[in-house]
């Protein structure tokens, strides 16, 4: 073996062994990183002030709602921001910087654009990604309000 095919090799193996230890070479989810948690948790949540003995301020809460703009235009939470997922990738750091942790939803159970929009979060490596249980349909069916074009 020449000295240039033992150094290809050697080159190979180490960026085959950086790859295996910082978990891909493409940071990837799945539907099991996803949380999930109900309305009343995640509003607790965000009204739970940071620091000991519950002493510091309260945390900023992005509430990501990934649907179309006519979508969030007819119905969303009231401190919702609506980024839409094709969008998510190219305007998160300058939407999603300086965020405590996020809450995303959609209309109902079983929240497909919730789950894309969650997951390429953390792809973007956001930390603290949650989706509403339900969704905008569990939100008012805990009694919580909306805002509506109607």
């Amino acid at each position: 073996m020449t000295f240039c095919s033992i150094r290809t090799v050697l080159v190979a193996f180490l960026v085959l062994a950086a790859c295996t230890v910082c978990g891909g070479c493409q940071n990837t989810t799945s539907d099991r990183d996803l949380v999930y948690r109900t309305p009343s948790e995640l509003i607790e949540l965000a009204n739970t002030a940071r620091g000991p003995f519950g002493g510091g301020e309260l945390p900023k809460v992005l509430w990501l709602d990934p649907r179309t703009p006519a979508e969030f235009a007819a119905e969303h939470l009231p401190q919702a921001t609506s980024i839409p997922f094709p969008e998510i990738e190219r305007t998160h750091e300058v939407s999603c910087k300086g965020f405590d942790f996020f809450v995303v939803y959609d209309s109902d159970y079983d929240d497909v654009m919730a789950k894309a929009a969650a997951k390429r979060l953390l792809e973007l490596r956001y930390k603290k990604v949650y989706c509403i249980v339900g969704g905008l349909k569990a939100w008012k069916a805990d009694g919580n309000p909306v805002v509506t074009s109607k």
